[in-house]
């Protein structure tokens, strides 16, 4: 039984709830209520998510206002479930690694618990796949069957059927009424028409209950699962290696950064600086693609942390970037100009034929073109990646000229919150791009391609922000350069300007600097390497915790501890640390660097990585990084 004692809870003044007083004790109950009057701060309440509030909330008896640190674990892991309107899964992982997450908790076998769901839920056929590929109903089920893995003895629904047709909101319904026969079932709901005889129904307007309707409960007394829950070091391992697998490109961008890092700084304490150096260091930023030579030209930033180090800009900065990309659009300096504007769900209908875009959340790689032209910004064209081609069926030459039709979302942003919107556009295909990406792993090289690295025209670009009512005319672009010199030089020319470009600058800065002082190096020289490396690894390692926010609070909302979640990133990094070691070995051996010192150098980065990363799943607020999501 659930006791909610006169709670109340204020947001910047204005109140949420205001000395709510009631009891919830069993089968199905709704709450309802109009926008704002309260509901989905109380379920945050009940669920011990949100714990800064006045009054007190007593599941059997006990105050879950104080409860440790470990308790709120269990009762997250076992005793509440909480499914949420936006689901709250992680969309790099599939159906059925989400739904056993709680069962890393368990030493019990979960086999019959995980097929039984599967088919009751109707969601067997769609075990394997990623979450990213599924509609709103299937992922709906599928946070229900996560939920329902902890057998928890309360399960609470944030607006479940919110994004639904009425024909999966009955279906949804009518499995929350199922599971309320056994357990006790909270949901919160806008639509009344939902609503069966046999519930308990709790109306709230502007912060108070004004009406309830209590049913009594209509559940048996069940025994629920109340085992204490640990993380085994081979189950945490087991996740760990999901995670490597699942998070393939921030691994490999973190392998990378720490390769460099370590190498770089052994050459610094080594103290050797030829031209066998200059060259392995080249290399080994080589390997990050061309990317590397992007200025990437925004209306808005907050952080200066990818300019020169001379210029201290403090807070959001602000500047208009209108004409410059018809400015550099033919300059002889530029390979190809890139705009940023993503599509989702995107379908592409050429020679009357439909083909789905398969979508991956990537910024497009371009690397160089295989046929025709980079698209031209006065002209309704695009430039599709050569693996979408392939895709297509056609030859790479018998594609350029052609018109496709393309249907697509985009998210315009309005206060904070993105709104989709339908957009459709026609363009010639101009040209077709290599867009192929290389990682390193264990010695062994893989590459991958995306089919969503479109490369949009300006016009097409304008067409599409004037479809999702985007009308700051500020498009956000990059420039890629052709050689390092003509990156520095299109930074100095844009900074004086009066425009501040984001790119790798400093590091371009020392590739030209190695290139040609290799006999000039001073011990200051060496230093700026080394804090460099040093402030480039532990950049990556931060940002890739803090993508990771929204995976840290999943794990806390089914039960793991800060312990348990410590022990997976520590494992992560383990893997990383081993095959990263194991690269900077070979170019140590290569360059006569002791192995010792490289050794203790790769040992002191592992250490500084894995601290900030727990840091940052330590502290991460559940309630802030589940409505922010990943970044």
């Amino acid at each position: 039984m659930i006791e909610i004692k006169n709670i109340s809870k204020t947001f910047g003044g204005n109140k949420a709830l205001s000395n709510v007083t009631l009891k919830i004790q069993g089968g199905m109950n709704f709450i309802v209520g109009a926008s704002g009057s309260g509901k989905t701060t109380l379920l945050r309440i009940i669920s011990g998510m949100d714990t800064q509030f006045d009054g007190d909330v007593l599941y059997n008896k006990v105050s879950i206002k104080n409860l440790s640190h470990e308790e709120k674990a269990l009762n997250n892991g076992c005793r509440f479930g909480f499914i949420s309107q936006s689901f709250h899964l992680l969309d790099e992982m599939t159906v059925r690694e989400n739904i056993l997450l709680p069962t890393y908790l368990k030493e019990e076998d979960h086999t019959l618990q995980f097929n039984s769901l599967l088919k009751t839920l109707k969601i067997d056929k769609i075990a394997d796949q990623k979450i990213n590929t599924l509609s709103g109903g299937q992922k709906q089920r599928v946070a229900i069957a996560r939920e329902l893995m902890k057998n928890p003895s309360i399960l609470i629904a944030d607006e479940p059927t919110a994004a639904l047709d009425y024909k999966v909101a009955k279906e949804i319904i009518s499995i929350l009424y199922e599971i309320a026969k056994k357990r006790t079932v909270i949901v919160v709901t806008h639509d009344t028409s939902l609503i069966q005889g046999s519930a308990s129904v709790y109306e709230f307007d502007k912060g108070e209950l004004i009406a309830s309707a209590v049913k009594g409960a209509k559940n048996k007394n069940n025994s629920f699962y109340e085992k204490p829950l640990r993380l085994s070091r081979k189950k945490a391992l087991e996740l760990a290696a999901i995670n490597f697998k699942r998070h393939s490109v921030q691994t490999g961008s973190m392998i990378m950064a720490f390769v460099v890092a370590v190498t770089c700084l052994c050459i610094n304490f080594n103290g050797t600086f030829s031209n066998q150096s200059n060259q392995t260091f080249e290399a080994l930023l080589d390997k990050q693609g061309s990317s590397i030579l992007n200025l990437n030209l925004v209306s808005t930033f907050s952080s200066a942390g990818m300019i020169d180090s001379e210029y201290e800009l403090k807070g959001e900065v602000t500047q208009d970037i209108s004409g410059l990309m018809e400015k550099y659009q033919n300059d002889s300096r530029v390979e190809t100009i890139i705009i940023t504007a993503p599509l989702s769900d995107a379908v592409i209908q050429i020679d009357g034929k439909d083909f789905i875009i398969e979508e991956s959340g990537q910024a497009p790689i371009f690397n160089k073109m295989v046929a025709g032209t980079t698209a031209d910004n006065s002209k309704s064209e695009v430039v599709l990646p050569k693996v979408l081609v392939d895709k297509l069926g056609y030859a790479y030459d018998e594609i350029v000229g052609k018109e496709a039709s393309f249907y697509a979302l985009v998210y315009n942003w309005e206060n904070q919150y993105p709104i989709e919107k339908e957009v459709f556009f026609k363009a010639i295909i101009s040209g077709v791009a290599d867009t192929e990406a290389v990682l390193e792993l264990e010695g062994e090289e893989y590459s991958f391609e995306y089919e969503d690295s479109l490369f949009l025209s300006g016009a097409v670009v304008n067409d599409i922000n004037k479809q999702a009512q985007r009308e700051d005319g500020n498009t956000a672009f990059s420039i890629q350069a052709k050689t390092p010199e003509d990156f520095v030089s299109l930074y100095d020319e844009i900074m004086a300007m009066g425009i501040v470009p984001l790119g790798q600058i400093e590091l371009i800065r020392d590739i030209l600097s190695l290139k040609g002082a290799t006999g000039s190096q001073t011990e200051v020289a060496y230093m700026v390497i080394a804090v460099l490396s040093f402030l480039a690894i532990v950049s990556i390692s931060g940002i890739i915790g803090f993508m990771r926010k929204k995976q840290y609070a999943i794990y806390k909302q089914n039960g793991f501890t800060k312990a348990n979640i410590a022990k997976v990133i520590a494992l992560e990094h383990i893997f990383n640390f081993v095959i990263s070691l194991f690269v900077s070995t070979f170019i140590c051996l290569a360059m006569n660097i002791s192995l010792v010192l490289c050794s203790l150098i790769a040992v002191s980065i592992f250490a500084v990585c894995y601290g900030i990363n727990t840091l940052i799943a330590i502290y991460t607020n559940e309630i802030i990084a589940l409505k922010t999501g990943d970044r």
